[in-house]
């Protein structure tokens, strides 16, 4: 099993009690986002030292919950500064994107400067990003299939031609091509059914998981081996990226002591307060749209340490107890082939994040490389085997 670290770069000052949509550049301070950016850069230099496969950034805009508006440029900086570990972004907001024959050629050129360490990632995004640049909302799916389809086409056909309701192109003879044959991998965030179905009948595309309980990745995971079975496609657990929340100390308790301000600001404050804010402006400027559809799939606002741990949400413990829990939702879920652990909550102080990758990559990676697959069933149950060399994951 192969594990990544997945970061959204918060803004690393605890801005709890001042935070709405928008939040106002009254509290940006342009020196702890230079802070925060370069905090991100130590931490993914030592996740590469300690043994992680690779690093994942996300892409949000206009509020402290990220400050990563373009991955793509992020990444190319943290290339130079790093040598071995995978890059990848999860992801590019397509449906925000003017052309995604632009996003096509930024891709296949980092993953040509990095000789094929990049991996492509994708997302819709949530529903305030169309807010920031003024994207109709029930366009977001449309656009962000149609942008895919143009992404491929781009990189695999030899001059590319496109018409669709969003984009048109004719005759494209891109330059440079990807590095990686075909393609890089492609990584699809997804939480509905829909575009659970839609990835799992696109052989290029690998699913990626994450902000539901334990019980609903289990249906949704059955859900995609369903789909995919159904129109031929063989999976394995390769084609299944799993996000959770991991925090690791040298015991249960302090852990949790540790962990606990950090993930409860990151859910209470900035994921509930700025997207409730967000969501009412969009219910305005959208009246006719099913927001039932579009709001989090849980409450952030009353999410606790206590709560997210018990929906499987949150991996926090020893490194020893981290590994049983998530074997434990391993075997529920039907298996995956890579951890997406984002470690890094809210304002966590640099200190305190280097302090858990350390002992992640001390204690918990040798584990998790030792984790060896079986193909996944086609059933939808997700039922699977596992062998894990370092033990039972029971």
């Amino acid at each position: 099993m192969e594990i990544f670290s997945f970061d959204f770069v918060p803004y690393k000052a605890n801005l709890a009690g001042r935070l709405g949509y928008p939040v106002g550049r009254k509290h940006y301070v342009r020196e702890v986002a230079a802070e925060t950016y370069h905090d991100h850069v130590e931490q993914f230099q030592l996740c590469e030292a300690v043994g992680f496969d690779g690093i994942s950034l996300n892409e949000h805009h206009g509020s402290p919950y990220g400050l990563d508006n373009s991955p793509n440029v992020f990444l190319a900086y943290i290339a130079a500064k790093t040598e071995r570990m995978k890059l990848t972004m999860l992801g590019n907001l397509l449906p925000i994107h003017g052309h995604p024959l632009r996003v096509a050629e930024e891709l296949a050129m980092l993953d040509t400067i990095t000789r094929g360490r990049l991996i492509a990632g994708f997302v819709r995004g949530i529903p305030r990003e169309p807010l920031v640049y003024s994207v109709p909302i029930h366009e977001t799916r449309t656009r962000f299939n149609e942008a895919i389809e143009v992404i491929l086409g781009a990189w695999t056909q030899d001059l590319f031609s496109h018409e669709g309701p969003h984009y048109h192109y004719d005759s494209v003879d891109m330059w440079p091509r990807p590095y990686q044959r075909p393609h890089p991998p492609v990584w699809v965030g997804s939480i509905s059914e829909e575009s659970t179905r839609w990835i799992a009948r696109n052989p290029a595309l690998q699913i990626a998981v994450n902000f539901l309980p334990t019980p609903q990745v289990q249906r949704q995971l059955g859900i995609f081996r369903e789909e995919a079975a159904r129109v031929g496609r063989v999976i394995s657990d390769a084609d299944i990226i799993y996000g959770r929340h991991v925090f690791v100390a040298e015991t249960q308790a302090e852990a949790e002591r540790i962990a606990r301000p950090h993930v409860e600001y990151y859910f209470q404050n900035l994921l509930h307060e700025i997207n409730s804010a967000a969501l009412g402006k969009l219910q305005k400027l959208n009246p006719e749209i099913d927001f039932d559809k579009v709001k989090p799939p849980f409450d952030y606002g009353t999410s606790t340490l206590d709560n997210l741990k018990e929906r499987g949400l949150l991996l926090v413990g020893t490194p020893d107890s981290v590994f049983q829990d998530l074997m434990e939702q391993y075997e529920t879920v039907g298996g995956f082939g890579t951890l997406l652990a984002m470690i890094r909550m809210g304002a966590m102080p640099q200190e305190v994040a280097l302090r858990s990758i350390r002992l992640i990559g001390e204690e918990l990676i040798p584990k998790l490389h030792a984790v060896k697959h079986n193909r996944l069933s086609q059933s939808p149950d997700g039922a699977a085997a596992l062998v894990a060399a370092s033990g039972s994951a029971t």
